[in-house]
């Protein structure tokens, strides 16, 4: 029974979408799975909920309170979410590099 266990479990892990995180244009969280990008709808005592930042889309993501990603829910819109994605990228390393910048020039 175990051994059911441990490869329901490694399924599950290999059909889960990597996550990662950056920031919003105002600083917000914004966790990033299968090249779409969530905005943080709701959190309780053990959940955090995710929801797709496209308009329409039903996709969700749930992640525990350190960001461990719990389950995946919904499927996306038909809509691209690859290329919004590299602009927000973008943006956030032309933020920390301006941010980088200024701080040298005032240092100096």
């Amino acid at each position: 029974m175990a051994e059911a266990s441990v490869t329901l479990t490694s399924e599950i892990q290999a059909k889960s979408p990597s996550i990662s995180f950056i920031n919003s244009n105002k600083g917000k969280p914004l966790l990033v799975a299968d090249d779409y990008t969530f905005k943080l709808n709701k959190t309780t005592t053990t959940t955090k909920y995710w929801i797709c930042t496209i308009n329409g889309c039903a996709a969700k993501v749930h992640t525990d309170l350190n960001n461990g990603l719990m389950k995946t829910v919904g499927n996306h819109s038909p809509f691209p979410g690859k290329e919004k994605l590299e602009v927000r990228e973008a943006r956030e390393k032309m933020t920390h590099l301006k941010k980088h910048f200024l701080t040298l020039n005032i240092s100096a």
